[in-house]
């Protein structure tokens, strides 16, 4: 299961990086159903929140 979480939070960070889509489309495009749970997910793996991270 983490190895998919992994996968999961490395796509959501390609998608912030690459396109102008806000959090709860990248939170369900990455296989997220909640935006909320995806933004705790991502702070924990990678330090920041996810609009951290794309203004950064």
């Amino acid at each position: 299961m983490q190895a998919v979480r992994a996968a999961r939070l490395g796509h959501a960070r390609q998608l912030l990086d690459a396109t102008d889509l806000d959090i709860a489309q990248v939170a369900r495009a990455s296989g997220f159903a909640s935006p909320f749970h995806f933004s705790r997910a991502f702070r924990e793996r990678f330090g920041v929140p996810p609009s951290a991270y794309r203004s950064g």
